[in-house]
């Protein structure tokens, strides 16, 4: 090969191994982002900047959306964790260390030691609970909210409902209570019984009361009196835990006022504590009116009955059955 030849075929394989090595790079660059998700990244950092947690929080919830990532996944649980929202950061910074990889450096290490803290952080907040539906379920819900089977979910410390269905509508379900720290696993099973013998056992007894009064003497006396008197407390029960709901409510609008008034910003810690006393003192004022209204009820029941036990003729029977909704009175005489 001359040496002319032998130039002009160098100059060739050096234009060839360019080609090739500027397609393998332009290969590996990652897809250009669309003008919505640069522009989302913009509003991100912009409300960080000026710290508006909340803000943050929604641009970077729409970026997990549109180009679902871990490093998405891991911003948008650390922001949950600055505003308190403490099951939602739990879930997604369980995600987020799970699918993190191994650190090659020091500061990759640094970022995967505070992504567990965050996780850590959040964790002793919520409870765990870790649903074993039955083998031929098809779904497994937590309050509804349809879950992986056999996967941790985080939820608020309280009463949960576990519901797992089947390909035939069987149904499986569970009522748990779990506490911040808590860790549960909840297994459920499908009732083999046929629907109608289900539905007998779960059926209230058709005879709730004996029969109140038989008799050809009138009512006896302390019939009467207890009928009143378990009449009354019921009543005064009912009316002091309304008063107590009343209070616990005052409580829970005092808490906001003071947050509001106080101009407290959302990402500050102070108004995330302000707002779970504020939410504990509503939900108490709830149970309590409930708890009130149900001893309202019985009290003006009882002294319903005692009345009518008193006015009714001699020899007269009083027979109460549960009907299924509705409930039955016998009067015999």
């Amino acid at each position: 090969m001359s040496g002319s030849a032998r130039v002009v075929f160098a100059s060739t394989a050096a234009a060839f191994l360019s080609l090739v090595l500027a397609s393998q790079v332009h290969a590996a660059d990652p897809p250009p982002r669309s003008p919505e998700l640069q522009e989302l990244f913009r509003l991100a950092d912009a409300a960080m900047k000026r710290a508006d947690v909340a803000g943050a929080r929604e641009y970077w919830a729409r970026i997990n959306h549109l180009e679902p990532t871990t490093a998405a996944l891991c911003q948008l649980g650390q922001l949950d964790l600055r505003i308190g929202r403490w099951d939602a950061a739990a879930n997604e910074l369980s995600l987020c260390v799970e699918q993190m990889p191994a650190p090659k450096n020091d500061a990759e290490r640094r970022f995967y030691e505070v992504r567990h803290a965050d996780f850590a952080a959040a964790r002793g907040h919520v409870g765990e609970i870790r649903v074993l539906p039955p083998p031929r379920s098809t779904r497994s819900l937590v309050d509804g909210k349809e879950v992986e089977a056999t996967r941790s979910v985080y939820v608020l410390p309280g009463q949960h409902e576990i519901t797992a269905t089947g390909p035939q509508g069987e149904i499986a379900r569970a009522l748990v209570k779990v506490a911040a720290g808590d860790s549960l696993r909840v297994p459920l099973t499908f009732d083999a019984r046929p629907a109608a013998a289900v539905a007998k056992a779960h059926a209230v007894p058709a005879r709730i009361s004996p029969k109140l009064r038989e008799s050809s003497d009138g009512p006896k006396p302390w019939l009467v009196w207890t009928g009143a008197s378990a009449a009354v407390m019921g009543l005064a029960v009912g009316v002091g835990f309304h008063v107590a709901a009343d209070s616990a409510d005052d409580e829970s609008d005092s808490i906001k006022e003071s947050a509001l008034d106080g101009n407290i910003p959302r990402w500050d810690p102070v108004y995330g504590s302000l707002y779970e006393e504020a939410k504990s003192a509503h939900e108490r004022a709830n149970t309590l009116h409930a708890i009130g209204t149900a001893a309202v009820i019985a009290g003006a029941a009882l002294g319903a009955a005692t009345i009518v036990v008193v006015a009714l003729p001699r020899r007269t029977e009083v027979e109460l059955r549960a009907r299924g909704s509705y409930a039955e009175v016998r009067l015999a005489w």
